[in-house]
């Protein structure tokens, strides 16, 4: 008889797959990974070209009953000087999608440093909502700065401050996928 899968089992691969998704937003960007502090950029012949400092980054999967799964996620990197090359602090937002194993991306670049999502993270791990829900919105987060690496799963939030942030992801979400004028993605922030 076959060994039945676990929640364990179930919670390892949800991880595992984030960590695939991760390593994918990093490529796509130009990044060895995504970690916070000082990064070196090195060059096809795997020179040190330059190194750029990252403040934090977050990354949400969002899984929609019924719509799909795509990731949105924020990199801030922080004012450095590498040699010659002066980096700027600059917010990097985008949205990333994964369609026949062939990763999308569309990013914008802001050197408003501000970020809505990253002031929204102040609600209580504890507080949850009682009703059973079989349909929604399921969201992975990871979070990433000095000192802290964290993963949260979380579905359907609905306390008020995990409302507010969740209204915050949305309108971001959908932001960015109208500039993208990537049918896949808006459809998932629609």
């Amino acid at each position: 008889m076959a060994e039945r899968e676990t929640s364990s089992d179930l919670y390892l691969k949800k991880q595992i797959h984030f960590l695939e998704i991760q390593k994918a937003i990093a490529k796509c960007l130009g990044l060895a990974e995504l970690k916070s502090g000082i990064q070196i950029i090195r060059n096809e012949k795997g020179l040190r070209e330059n190194e750029i400092a990252v403040d934090y980054i977050w990354v949400v999967n969002i899984a929609r009953s019924f719509v799909g799964w795509g990731s949105i996620f924020g990199i801030k990197f922080k004012e450095n000087k590498f040699r010659e090359h002066e980096n700027p602090a600059e917010l990097i937002q985008g949205l990333f999608l994964f369609n026949n194993n062939k990763p999308e991306i569309f990013t914008i670049k802001s050197t408003d440093t501000s970020d809505e999502i990253i002031n929204s993270f102040h609600f209580n791990l504890f507080k949850t909502n009682d009703n059973i829900t079989l349909d929604g919105a399921a969201y992975q987060i990871r979070i990433v700065s000095k000192n802290i690496d964290t993963y949260i799963d979380v579905n359907n939030p609905n306390t008020e401050d995990w409302k507010e942030w969740e209204r915050k992801i949305w309108e971001l979400g959908y932001k960015l996928s109208q500039e993208s004028n990537n049918p896949e993605m808006k459809i998932l922030f629609e």
